[in-house]
């Protein structure tokens, strides 16, 4: 039986795109795989893994630690989702009304922490916080703030708010930058008839501006929800999920589970509902964050 052309064309684009997807089923999907098995085992990296099916699940059902590092991820959601969006949407809505020279100025510079490494910056933080010679501290009591001048990163009360501040500064930039793309594509004569009806500038920004950014918040919340359940290396440089597990996060705990005390089974098991959890949220997002025009056509 003779192949047809469209069968032979297919068969040289597979060969074209088969190294991507050796590349992508060794270093993506086949981890994934073997983290769910080893989830279901109990396994120090060492001995042969014992098979202990959902026992490592029924643990983290009543693992106080784990329901910490969930709560505190909560509380970081609020620093690197909402404080971002609402903040970026603001830097936005101002920017945009400067000239072009002021608009690019302001959005470079407001856009530089986003291109550092997260780990960097959680160590320029660090120094930063510092409570002996901390530039912050040191400013507060040379404007007579001393009384206030705290230890920041090991204060039970101010830590968490304190590393996650960073966050929000690391990511606002980036939303801003997003949604000034999004008021580009929108057209201008809507906000000229506006303003021919009579309509203020906060009336034009929350019916006609924040309704048409709809596809941008959308992705905002999707990358920052991912950064936040995914969050890691500012943490860990700045606190190792410390003072007694005040900035513990899923992720760290999972670190210290599978690196320092050899329990790859349970950390599997972390890192399997951490990933649910990305799935689970991000699916929300996308059915309940949809655009105007998503929603007439539904």
């Amino acid at each position: 039986m003779k192949r047809s052309p469209l069968d032979a064309k297919a068969s040289r684009n597979l060969i074209y795109i088969l190294p991507g997807l050796l590349l992508y089923f060794a270093l993506v999907l086949g981890p994934i795989v073997a983290a769910i098995g080893i989830s279901f085992t109990e396994w120090n990296g060492i001995s042969p893994p014992n098979w202990i099916g959902i026992g490592n699940y029924a643990k983290l059902l009543s693992d106080e630690t784990f329901y910490i590092a969930l709560k505190n991820n909560a509380f970081f959601m609020v620093f690197y989702c909402v404080i971002p969006i609402v903040v970026g949407l603001s830097f936005a809505a101002m920017v945009w009304t400067l000239r072009q020279r002021e608009q690019f100025a302001l959005r470079t510079l407001l856009f530089l922490p986003y291109i550092m490494p997260t780990a960097v910056l959680g160590i320029i933080w660090h120094w930063l916080y510092n409570p002996a010679f901390g530039p912050i501290n040191q400013a507060l009591k040379l404007i007579g703030l001393g009384s206030i001048a705290l230890p920041w990163l090991g204060d039970f009360t101010f830590v968490l708010p304190a590393v996650g501040l960073v966050a929000s500064w690391y990511f606002f930039g980036f939303c801003m930058v997003l949604f000034l793309s999004g008021i580009q594509r929108i057209d201008p004569a809507l906000f000229e008839a506006a303003r021919v009806d009579g309509a203020s500038g906060s009336r034009i920004f929350f019916f006609i501006t924040l309704p048409l950014l709809l596809p941008e918040i959308r992705i905002a919340l999707l990358l920052t929800i991912i950064s936040s359940i995914k969050s890691f290396d500012l943490i860990f440089t700045m606190t190792r999920g410390g003072p007694a597990n005040a900035t513990l996060v899923p992720n760290i705990y999972m670190y210290e589970l599978g690196f320092q005390l050899n329990r790859y089974g349970y950390a599997s098991a972390v890192a399997i509902i951490g990933a649910i959890l990305v799935f689970t949220i991000n699916y929300a997002v996308h059915r309940l964050v949809r655009p105007v025009n998503e929603g007439s056509a539904s």
